[in-house]
């Protein structure tokens, strides 16, 4: 038994036209039903007025953004969250794979070394060192020359 209430303030004869903002894009029902089965099983069937279709339609299309935006973060951080776990595991491996690399006695000899381009600049560096000791005594020199 189908039993029509009819409070919604609208003419007797009008329908309840209410259609979902984008309906199957989601593949779900309509937020509105206008059939209701009480407590007894008998159906009541609901008539919404305009108002009401029109803050239903609101507040699905405001769902609908929400789920979007919500889904949208979830695309965009999962991608940043695998690069963050594979960043840190070849951070902690690569450090100490180097690090054992490094401490290798085959390699002390080779690592402690002077490279050439630093045995010439400290070459240089001495050489400049005794050229401006001598500059220094020069003109020390000439500080103690007598006025004439």
């Amino acid at each position: 038994a189908v039993v029509s209430t009819q409070s919604t303030g609208e003419p007797a004869g009008a329908q309840n036209t209410y259609q979902p903002t984008n309906p199957g894009r989601y593949n779900r029902p309509s937020l509105v039903d206008s059939r209701e089965r009480t407590s007894s099983g008998v159906e009541v069937e609901h008539q919404l007025t305009r108002r009401e279709r029109e803050e239903v339609q609101m507040i699905e299309r405001l769902v609908c953004h929400y789920f979007t935006i919500i889904r949208k973060q979830l695309q965009d951080s999962i991608p940043k969250t695998i690069m963050h776990f594979m960043v840190s595991y070849l951070a902690k491996n690569l450090s100490s794979s180097l690090i054992s690399e490094l401490y290798s006695e085959e390699r002390f000899d080779e690592l402690l070394s002077e490279s050439e381009s630093v045995r010439r600049k400290r070459d240089r560096a001495v050489k400049m060192l005794e050229a401006l000791g001598e500059a220094q005594k020069v003109l020390g020199s000439l500080r103690d020359i007598p006025d004439v």
